[in-house]
């Protein structure tokens, strides 16, 4: 028997079923919202805090001392839900990961917008809370035993701030998935430093908006992830259509389509979302460094733990090049990296993430934990290096791409110049040369013409400036000290009490005040309340001997001297008298040494209460104008002998404002500054420019190679100030895995030499600019465009008029005519550098030369020996005290001691004149340090010396140990002509 034939419904009946499933699905999805109820995976929330609370996957092992698996503590992004671990049971994480015997836990942000002060959550408050989770995990595991951390995007960053924050204590190894670390290469077809300049233009416009709003809605965020792979979104719309009537299908998809479609994303709190744009966006300091959590700097160069990252080539969100630059970022970590075919989200949620992701994080923990082979999807950390080391010639190829000329600010910036006339021409185009068009126009040209403008009467100190700064920026970090950090606000109110403080104890408008204390934050404070309250500080080094100390605290009438703890004792034995000694600060940050008690017969300011303090009546501050003196400070020349420098506010702002404008300084950067705070480099120059700048201080702990780049990292300094040799010591170091891809972009100071330039340069990377100022005159030079490697530059605006004049080296006084007229010095004749005096105090004596160059004139002689070029420009020649007299005639060092310098085997070199019975005039003596484990080659320093004319060439020669120097970097001679020759190789 037959069948019977199949009876196929006809296209139209099977097209007419399609429509009526279609459209039963349609009315259940607008009815219910959903085709399926949810289905998590059972957890259990074992602790909650301020504002998460911890998730435990799995069963708990019945004894958390004998547990050997692996302990993984999961973290979300802000914007998305925690269940991004677990969107449904075929596409979680954590039912792939306890299978596999992982103790899973989850940190469990909640929705902010649906607890009570969600929306106040600062950006600290979720780091705070991974911090406290990882504590509450170890407390719960295997005692000993580290945690490993895994964060998706924003949570990948968390991880490894955490990770940082803790110094990798309890850390077993960081795992991220689509994690920036350049957050500025994350922007399409465009270089880092384009996106940085254009992300700055739009920092601006979009601030005040950020200030006003609550917090961006889940609802935004869902949009904003779907408008970025919005190519995807519209196919996997058109696919969800053309499958609507196949229910099973829609099925499948069902959890994915309903978290992506808002369900996943959940509200980010104005706080965190306005510090997340500043530090990271902004400021890119996962990159650079120095990002505050809770007032404490921190930097992923102190990660050490082994990190895996796992980079998503289709990734629109965290592009590959932003999320492998974390082999730059930590250079002390072993940095391991899988590569994926897959989107941001696909790193995560879906196919690739079950066949690949999660079975190689499932590797990890085991062989990070001992009990397997190295994953096989996971290269060698040196293919990290590598391919991050690929995206750095990418980059340089990205800086040249056709946007970069798109960007027609040049034609608003040129007419902008023209307006300004001579104010800028002074400075010619070092503010482009330097720094961004933008940054130009916004900070530093009102900068100069603020300089340009000031006049005796202009009321401007270093106490107002802060004042400025505290009402305009009051939450921006200001100072980084020892790992801590103080805001602009915090600064200004320390001041304000300490003025209060100051006032009860008698110190009044006008009164000198010494200063003994090491390079703290209280040495700011003190020198800023004085500059407040009117009052003159008086500064001198704490490493001044008994007897030199004595006399610095002689020079002016002192009724008060403030020191610190550890200086109170040698100031109230050195005093007189009569003298009140005021001691400030010795109060460090949390967990270290307790305050060391003030000496007998002091005053301690910090026991005195602000609030109990009256103040007279019609007390006001910040009173201070241009040609009022502000500081004095006390230096200690080449054979003992005090010299006292007076600062007027009007020398103070030069300095402040024209480092700043000079070093295009904007609130992006961090200054730090390795120089003493009573030496001008360290007060006038490196605060001063910050203070102004609006931009935050980094004082280092002291100077050390080693440690400056550590704490170039921890800070994220873009910005360092160097004095005399400084830059010669890093140079002759070894070089740190914190050096390579530091944040500096610049080295700024005077006393640099030439080949320390170009040795600096071609080392770091780092550009120079070189300064010169007078200490008490009004002279500044600025090289600012750094294309004439080893001049002074020109004057700033706002600087006095400097000239050289011709110079009798042998007399040792200026060449004048018959009628006792100087003369300017030819183009490149060495002279002697002069600044122009409009009133010359008293104080100054000899050092004031008149009717030099035309009837009635007033210059200040520098005491250096200079030289001007054909385009303008000042060079540095010597200094007059370092001219030896020799037999040949005048011989100026320091040619010869750039001579010595080209031998590779020599660290440090100094020329200097040595008196010997039988010779006439001086004799030329080289001492030199040789490097480390170097020898001397004759040979090569005979021929070398054979180069210098006859007359210059030094006599003798010594190997020594060291050079003594100033607190400035300079060297010392004294202490070597005393030594006279003995032990010396004769080379001539």
């Amino acid at each position: 028997m037959t069948a019977p034939p199949v009876i196929r419904p006809s296209p139209w009946r099977r097209g007419l079923a399609r429509l009526e499933q279609a459209a039963a699905n349609a009315v259940e999805l607008m009815r219910l919202g959903r085709l399926t109820p949810r289905r998590d995976t059972p957890y259990e929330v074992v602790h909650q805090g301020r504002c998460y609370r911890l998730r435990r996957y799995g069963e708990a092992p019945v004894s958390t001392t004998t547990s050997t698996r692996p302990v993984l503590l999961l973290i979300p992004p802000l914007m998305v839900t925690a269940e991004v671990y677990d969107v449904a049971p075929e596409l979680s994480a954590v039912t792939a990961l306890t299978a596999a015997g992982v103790d899973t836990w989850v940190v469990d942000f909640g929705a902010p917008e649906r607890e009570e002060g969600g929306m106040s959550r600062t950006l600290d408050d979720h780091v705070a809370a991974v911090v406290d989770a990882v504590a509450q995990v170890q407390a719960r595991t295997a005692g000993g035993r580290g945690v490993h951390l895994a964060g998706y995007s924003q949570g990948g960053m968390f991880a490894y701030q955490v990770a940082a924050y803790l110094g990798g204590e309890g850390i077993a190894s960081v795992i991220t998935f689509g994690s920036p670390i350049d957050i500025h290469k994350s922007l399409p077809r465009v270089g880092a430093a384009v996106a940085s300049r254009m992300i700055q233009v739009v920092e601006p416009l979009i601030e005040p908006t950020l200030q006003r709003i609550e917090g961006l809605p889940g609802m935004l965020t869902s949009m904003g992830f779907k408008l970025v792979s919005a190519r995807k979104e519209l196919g996997q719309l058109v696919d969800f259509v053309q499958k609507l009537h196949d229910r099973q299908a829609l099925e499948k998809r069902e959890a994915r389509r309903r978290f992506l479609g808002g369900e996943g994303f959940v509200a980010w709190p104005g706080p965190a979302l306005r510090k997340f744009v500043d530090d990271f966006i902004v400021h890119n300091r996962m990159l650079s460094g120095g990002f505050v959590i809770e007032g404490r700097a921190v930097t992923l160069a102190e990660l050490r733990c082994p990190v895996l990252c796992f980079v998503g080539a289709r990734d629109e969100i965290a592009r590959p090049r932003a999320v492998r630059a974390i082999v730059r970022a930590a250079p002390q970590a072993e940095v391991f990296q899988v590569e994926l075919q897959a989107g941001h989200f696909g790193l995560v949620v879906g196919g690739t993430a079950n066949r690949l992701t999660w079975p190689t994080v499932i590797e990890w923990l085991r062989w990070r934990e001992g009990q397997g082979p190295r994953p096989a999807l996971v290269p060698s950390s040196e293919a990290a290096r590598v391919a991050s080391e690929v995206d750095e010639v990418d980059e340089e190829q990205a800086e040249n791409a056709e946007i970069v000329a798109s960007v027609d600010i040049e034609t608003f910036y040129d007419v902008a110049r023209e307006a300004l006339g001579s104010a800028w021409n002074q400075l010619g185009e070092a503010v482009v040369d330097l720094g961004d068009t933008a940054d130009a126009l916004r900070y530093q040209l009102p900068r100069l013409m603020r300089l340009r403008r000031m006049d005796e009467d202009t009321r401007v100190s270093s106490g107002r400036a802060l004042a400025e700064q505290a009402r305009a920026i009051p939450e921006r970090t200001f100072f980084l000290w020892k790992g801590r950090a103080f805001s602009y606000a915090d600064a200004s109110r320390r001041v304000d009490n300490v003025v209060r403080g100051l006032v009860a104890c008698g110190v009044a408008p006008g009164d000198r005040v010494g200063v003994l204390m090491e390079g703290r934050p209280s040495y700011l404070t003190m020198t800023t309340a004085l500059s407040r309250l009117g009052a003159v500080a008086v500064l001198m080094s704490p490493r001044l001997d008994a007897p030199s100390l004595g006399l610095a605290l002689a020079l002016e009438p002192l009724r008060f001297v403030a020191a610190d703890p550890e200086n109170a004792a040698r100031a109230r034995a050195a005093s007189p008298a009569d003298a009140q000694v005021l001691v400030l600060g010795g109060a460090g940050p949390t967990g270290q040494p307790a305050r060391t008690a003030p000496a007998p017969g002091t005053v301690d300011l910090e026991a005195i209460d602000p609030a109990a303090v009256v103040l007279p009546e019609g007390f006001a501050t910040n009173l201070g104008r241009a040609g009022d003196l502000a500081m004095i400070i006390v230096t200690q020349g080449e054979g003992g002998g005090l010299r006292a420098a007076r600062i007027t506010n009007r020398r103070w702002a030069l300095s402040a404002l024209g480092a700043a404008a000079a070093c295009t300084l904007t609130p992006a950067d961090t200054v730090y500054s390795c120089l003493p705070l009573h030496h001008p480099a360290g007060l006038l120059v490196s605060v001063g420019a910050a203070l102004v700048g609006g931009a935050r201080l980094a004082l280092a702990t002291r100077f050390d190679p080693e440690v400056f780049w550590a704490e170039v990292r921890t800070y994220g300094a873009t910005v360092a100030f160097h004095a005399g040799e400084l830059g010669r010591e890093l140079v002759n170091a070894p070089r740190t895995a914190a050096e390579r891809g530091s944040p500096l972009r610049l080295f700024a100071g005077s006393g640099m030499r030439a080949d320390v330039w170009r040795r600096l340069v071609a080392r770091t990377s780092v550009g120079v600019l070189e300064f010169y100022a007078s200490t008490e005159g009004t002279l500044v030079l600025a090289n600012a465009a750094g294309e004439k490697v080893g001049a002074l530059g020109r004057p700033l605006p706002g600087s006095s008029d400097g000239a050289v004049a011709a110079y009798d080296l042998a007399a040792g006084a200026l060449a004048r005519d018959a009628l006792g007229r100087g003369r300017r010095a030819a183009v490149n004749e060495p002279g002697l550098l002069l600044a122009r005096l409009d009133v010359a105090p008293v104080s100054m004596g000899a050092r004031v030369l008149r009717d030099v160059l035309e009837p009635g004139d007033a210059w200040l002689a520098t005491g250096d020996l200079a030289r001007v070029d054909a385009g303008g420009d000042y060079w540095f020649v010597d200094r007059v005290a370092d001219v030896i007299h020799a037999a040949g005639g005048p011989l100026c060092p320091r040619a010869v001691e750039d001579t010595l310098y080209a031998l590779p085997e020599v660290a440090h070199a100094v020329l200097y004149g040595v008196e010997i019975a039988g010779h006439a005039g001086e004799v030329p003596v080289a001492a030199i340090v040789l490097r480390s484990g170097a020898q001397l080659d004759e040979g090569a320093l005979r021929r070398a010396l054979e180069a210098l004319p006859p007359e210059a060439r030094p006599r003798f020669v010594r190997v020594v140990e060291a050079i003594p120097r100033t607190e400035g970097y300079r060297p010392l001679k004294g202490a070597l002509r005393a030594a006279g020759v003995e032990g010396a190789l004769a080379v001539g």
